[in-house]
């Protein structure tokens, strides 16, 4: 049994998400099986040979891919299984086509928490069926087409990003970051799905009012794309870390975050659409003229315009995170612009050295997906559809790491200057003057502080980096060195900033 296990950073879910069901749960004698839950999805079920270690469960998907008589998103418990062996069996009538089940190999979990793959997966006789070379030890058991990720957790994530020190509402959510209602509706079961919180917020250090490099980064609009949500939370976890690296990225950057583009879909189960808009992709519908009785879309659009307004700067980038079953070219991909040469974009380039694993796509659409909105109506010089790809026996932290890639190669491509200690562009005798005071120091400094190799000591090493790049006005270096009872600098080279560090440093000591 392949672990696949979740990020080590459990988010705690206290929501009470546990749908007033139109379907009761499935009892079969010693097993019963139920989806009455945030994210849950199941048509029916029968069992055969309950009784024994080697039942058959047989499922029926829910018919909710914009009504093609097709299943996808599967997401269920089954209670009474400890020290079974079951079958798990369901039609191939799969959307994305039978063969996508091939190699994909379906999850399971005790908690809901720490998932792994199944042993085996096959395809018969217009059947797929699933099992495991060995008895489940818990009586409780989740399963699930891919490693969920629930509404709840959206909102429990997005509570504890904003609850962070780097990160806030944007200008168009209240206090907690919601900015607006789901629309809510009637879904394929005949459930009553409330309205629900859509959430946004930003991640930047505001300490710097500099120009900085804008983007707008989104997941959840398919509803059944968790491992695309999984990606996303990567990064934004990575950006409001302790790294060093985020430090400087927060910096000189600008985030604006969407993580629950529809909530109703994703809380209902479905697949790909929206509760309120059930057979149509979602993905087609980002112009103003389209979303008018499309809340989800239009909350999540209407607020990307307005926040970008927040700040003077051009939106640099622009990544919707998505998921897909097994297409071309076989591994985790970006639908980016060749045309425009957006496929070179440094730090998208620097992103695919990083992962290793991923490849660009040219997209070439024009159906208003939230990519050609973001370039249309919010200035994205680069727009990109991220799909990490299903089937791949690939565990959450494969993913989580996938999405800090991102944020690393932001860091990679716009670190600033050795010696720019206040990211200002220009390395100057503040600059010096606040290495010199933290020379030698090795107690929470970072790129502020004059560590610019973020080795976490503030050294000789550090001054080297500034000397080479100190472009200080001559008069002020040279009031500086007056101002220490320094002999004059014709210029300020490198020898010269070592001159002044010292003498600074000197005078430092004999306080």
């Amino acid at each position: 049994m392949d672990q696949a296990p979740t990020s080590s950073r459990r988010i705690g879910i206290g929501l009470a998400c546990t749908l007033a069901l139109a379907t009761a749960s499935m009892s079969h004698g010693q097993i019963t099986l139920n989806a009455s839950f945030d994210h849950g999805s199941l048509l029916s079920s029968t069992v055969t040979n309950a009784s024994t270690a080697t039942p058959t469960i047989n499922l029926v998907g829910r018919d909710n891919f914009y009504g093609s008589g097709r299943w996808r998103w599967m997401y269920f418990t089954a209670d009474g299984l400890a020290n079974k062996r079951p079958t798990f069996r369901v039609s191939d009538n799969f959307a994305g086509g039978g063969s996508a089940l091939n190699t994909h190999p379906m999850v399971y979990s005790y908690d809901g928490e720490t998932w792994s793959f199944f042993d085996n997966g096959s395809r018969a006789s217009g059947t797929f069926s699933f099992s495991n070379n060995t008895a489940f030890t818990g009586s409780l058991v989740h399963v699930a087409y891919a490693i969920p990720y629930s509404y709840g957790r959206s909102v429990a994530h997005a509570q504890q990003v904003i609850a962070s020190p780097h990160a806030a509402p944007t200008l168009s959510g209240n206090a907690s970051g919601v900015i607006g209602l789901s629309p809510g509706g009637t879904d394929d079961l005949g459930r009553s799905i409330a309205p629900r919180s859509i959430y946004a917020y930003r991640i930047t250090n505001t300490n710097y009012d500099h120009p900085k490099k804008k983007f707008v980064i989104s997941t959840g609009m398919h509803a059944g794309e968790t491992i695309g949500t999984w990606t996303y939370q990567g990064l934004v976890d990575w950006l409001i870390s302790n790294d060093p690296r985020a430090a400087v990225v927060r910096a000189v950057t600008d985030f604006y975050c969407y993580p629950t583009m529809n909530p109703d879909g994703r809380f209902a189960g479905f697949n790909r659409s929206t509760v309120n808009n059930p057979n149509q992709d979602p993905n087609g519908l980002w112009n103003p003229s389209l979303w008018t009785n499309r809340l989800d879309i239009r909350r999540n659009g209407e607020a990307m315009i307005a926040d970008r307004l927040q700040t003077a700067d051009p939106v640099e980038g622009y990544i919707d995170f998505h998921s897909t079953i097994p297409a071309f070219p076989n591994e985790d991909f970006g639908f980016i612009e060749y045309e425009q040469g957006d496929n070179l974009t440094p730090w998208w380039v620097r992103f695919k050295e990083r992962a290793g694993t991923v490849v660009d796509v040219d997209s070439t659409g024009t159906s208003w997906t939230s990519a050609n909105f973001a370039e249309a109506f919010l200035g994205a010089r680069v727009d990109i559809t991220f799909e990490t790809q299903f089937g791949r026996r690939r565990n959450i932290n494969y993913y989580t790491n996938l999405g800090a890639d991102f944020g690393k190669a932001l860091f990679d491509t716009f670190r600033p200057t050795d010696g720019d200690t206040n990211f200002d562009g220009v390395v100057n005798f503040p600059d010096l003057l606040t290495l010199a005071r933290n020379y030698a120091r090795f107690d929470g400094v970072g790129w502020e502080q004059g560590d610019f190799d973020l080795d976490g000591f503030v050294g000789f090493s550090d001054l080297l980096g500034l000397a080479r790049n100190y472009q200080g006005a001559q008069a002020e270096f040279q009031a500086a060195s007056a101002m220490l009872g320094l002999p004059s600098v014709p210029e300020p080279a490198t020898a010269g900033v070592l001159v002044v560090a010292g003498a600074i440093l000197s005078t430092r000591r004999r306080r």
